[in-house]
């Protein structure tokens, strides 16, 4: 076994970042990031408006059957070890070659699982296609696997130039692939290959990124409590699983390929601006407020300004998409696709509290709180099971409906709960918030007014996306100036750097 000097030395490469690195590394980290996110989210939108007219919406409604199971795989498959190695404030060579070793093992039982409940999947939504679906799939479970410590380690170290490549480029590669397949006619194949190809590219970058390669550790002690809080992270992640994915296999199940399709591609438009920007703030917040915890101070002043940009960007980001959501549908997916307008309204109406809810279960992982990120979980599980009970009966629209209500009503409890164990002020982050939301409401009235006058007047779609996006943005900035002045002073201070 090595000594306790040597150990040392092999895990100083990836210890947390000193206290006095946490702001110089947080700023160059979000610069290259947030531009990094803007290719990010245009290559997304991009190939998704092609891929949308190439392809049907029974193609994508066959990838979200498949995807409520493997997803539910991959919401266990990290065990929790992932934030276990984020947020741990000491941590050997040995203790994460023993995780790593640990998630691969992890990754192929689960891929193997994958294979034998393929029949199984493809009997319960009576489609045969799903069999062999689930077993090309479950290919990217095992990478995904692989590269858990690896992506942890890279936000250990707030390290996102790097982390944002490994994404930027497996999206980049996996788009161009799912294109040309769809043109050649392969149809839901194009979708696979898509999921497939982008783990594998993301997981063979993150090793030379993130400077790790795995070796066989030399001893297996000092794991135990990383595994105890993993174990909890787990348990949060597949009782999230439920309350992410039950809508869909309700949907699936009871309405169809088609309305799952339609109600899939609604789903994706509204989660992905508050996927990327709570993905780039999750990779500086967690690993900057584990630094400072011995200085609570600081650790709540860098909280309250990670809290205001997620407000800004992805609240604001939600309301807008409601106000656009016509035009939008038409330019990005085509004319077929207009019944998930409804669908999305509602679903945008969910999103505009889901970047704060988000927070509260980094909260709970800065503060090891493994036990209430885990009752966290349970609350908000058992919340959208009763809505997606409720809402069922309605189809795709009454579904979207009900997870708005519920997702609205416990946003509170959910993040008092957090915060009580972070040790930070519930009544600062309401002050911090509540002009901000409001800032976005009052923005997402004037665009949605400012549609119906341009459609009276005769404007084409595409133009009144335009102007409407025009008009928002220059809303928007009045608002904030107007009601939430030190943000927009600390806007223009970032900018002006």
């Amino acid at each position: 076994m090595a000594s306790p000097a040597l150990q040392k030395e092999l895990a100083s490469d990836f210890a947390l970042p000193r206290e006095g690195e946490v702001s110089k590394l947080a700023r160059h980290g979000l610069s290259w990031s947030s531009g990094l996110l803007l290719g990010q989210y245009a290559i997304s939108m991009g190939s998704t408006a092609v891929l949308a007219r190439l392809l049907s919406p029974s193609d994508y409604g066959l990838l979200g059957m498949v995807a409520t199971f493997t997803v539910f795989v991959q919401a266990i498959s990290d065990f929790g070890l992932s934030w276990a190695t984020v947020q741990r404030e000491t941590l050997t060579r040995d203790q994460i070659d023993a995780l790593f070793w640990i998630n691969s093992a992890f990754g192929v039982l689960l891929m193997a699982a994958c294979w034998l409940v393929a029949p199984s999947v493809s009997a319960f939504y009576h489609q045969a296609e799903l069999a062999k679906i689930t077993l090309a799939a479950s290919v990217a479970l095992l990478f995904s696997a692989v590269a858990v410590q690896p992506m942890a380690l890279m936000r250990r170290q707030m390290k996102l130039k790097e982390l944002s490549l490994c994404n930027l480029c497996g999206l980049s590669i996996s788009a161009a692939l799912a294109v040309f397949l769809a043109f050649r006619g392969f149809g839901y194949w194009a979708l696979i290959a898509q999921l497939v190809s982008s783990q594998a590219v993301i997981t063979l970058l993150s090793f030379p990124c993130s400077r790790y390669f795995p070796r066989i550790p030399q001893g297996w002690a000092n794991v135990g409590s990383l595994l105890t809080f993993g174990g909890y992270s787990a348990g949060y992640g597949l009782i999230n699983y439920f309350a992410r994915n039950l809508d869909n296999v309700l949907v699936g199940k009871f309405w169809g390929a088609a309305s799952l399709g339609y109600y899939s591609r609604a789903y994706f438009l509204m989660t992905l601006p508050g996927m990327m920007i709570v993905g780039i703030f999750s990779g500086v917040l967690i690993p900057a407020m584990a630094s400072l915890r011995k200085e609570p101070a600081r650790m709540e002043q860098a909280y309250l300004r990670a809290l205001r940009a997620i407000v800004v960007l992805g609240c604001s980001l939600a309301v807008g998409l409601a106000a656009v959501s016509p035009e939008a549908v038409d330019f990005i997916y085509g004319p077929k696709w207009r019944p998930i307008v409804a669908i999305l309204l509602w679903l945008a109406a969910a999103g505009i509290l889901q970047p704060i809810q988000n927070i509260a279960g980094w909260l709970h992982i800065v503060a090891e709180d493994g036990r209430g990120l885990f009752v966290m979980g349970l609350i908000v599980a058992g919340s959208a099971t009763i809505a997606f009970s409720l809402g069922i009966h309605a189809g795709p629209i009454g579904v979207a409906r009900a997870y708005a209500i519920a997702n609205t009503l416990i946003a509170y409890p959910v993040l008092r709960m957090a915060h009580r164990a972070c040790g930070l002020s519930m009544q600062k982050t309401i002050a911090e918030t509540l002009p901000l939301l409001l800032c976005s409401l009052i923005m997402g009235v004037v665009v949605w007014t400012a549609g119906i006058g341009l459609a009276q007047a005769g404007f084409a779609s595409h133009s009144r996306l335009a102007l409407k996006i025009l008009v928002g943005c220059a809303t928007y900035a009045v608002c904030v100036r107007q009601f939430a002045r030190p943000t927009y002073c600390e806007i223009l201070t970032h900018f002006s750097i």
